[in-house]
């Protein structure tokens, strides 16, 4: 029997709820969609530098309660250069909700 869109149980994206003691709470952390995640992979497989994206995946990935991006990439640049542990972490929980750190494995 073939499957009609009432039937279909539509995917939600993971996410984590994060504390992030530099931006004074906690933040969602979610898991990228194709096309985030396809462009992000995209620029990784040019460079094969995972970690120079990081800006780039915290703004695609982190967002506030309302769902929309908590800094843009330029922001979470600045965030990084001053609370390198907190991004770095932030970092390490994007890439795993998103797969990334799959696809870095399966390409080495």
């Amino acid at each position: 029997m073939a499957l009609n869109r009432n039937s279909l149980t539509l995917p939600v994206l993971p996410s984590e709820t994060v504390a992030v003691d530099a931006l004074g709470g906690d933040v969602v952390v979610r898991g990228l969609k194709l096309s985030d995640r396809l462009a992000i992979f995209s620029s990784i497989r040019e460079d094969g530098k995972s970690y120079a994206h990081l800006a780039k995946l915290l703004a695609a990935s982190v967002v506030g309660d309302d769902g929309l991006p908590l800094l843009n990439e330029s922001e979470w640049d600045a965030f990084g250069g001053v609370n390198f542990t907190e991004a770095l972490a932030l970092f390490s929980v994007a890439s795993r909700l998103s797969g990334l750190d799959a696809e870095v494995v399966e390409k080495n």
